[in-house]
């Protein structure tokens, strides 16, 4: 649509560019930030079986949300360059359908895991 305007685009799409990156570093920064407080406090749990479970959900948490970022930012914060069309459609596939999938797979592993 841009391209169609015969206009320069150079400014606008610079701006959708920062807009992208900023609206995944935000997130991800408190994820970060959060993510140590919790492991700070694993660490520091006297009861070993506890902190055995409090390990197995934060990984698989951790894990989710890190296929779930990376994908977003693959599709969002690379160049267009780096984009090719069967790229794109794995990645939407994986985006839409995949990643459900695979979230309810690594948290019913972890459940099992848990309680053996």
């Amino acid at each position: 649509m841009l391209q169609l305007s015969c206009m320069d685009t150079s400014l606008y799409e610079t701006l959708m560019y920062a807009c992208c990156v900023l609206m995944l570093l935000v997130p991800i920064s408190i994820f970060a930030v959060s993510y140590a407080c919790i492991l700070l406090t694993v660490h520091h749990m006297i009861s070993a079986n506890g902190q055995h479970r409090a390990w197995a959900t934060y990984s698989s948490h951790v894990l989710v949300v890190t296929i779930f970022y990376g994908v977003a930012f693959y599709t969002n914060v690379l160049p267009h360059s780096y984009h090719m069309l069967e790229q794109d459609k794995v990645v939407s596939a994986f985006y839409t359908i995949l990643m459900h999938m695979l979230s309810l797979l690594i948290y019913s592993l972890t459940e099992m895991w848990l309680q053996s």
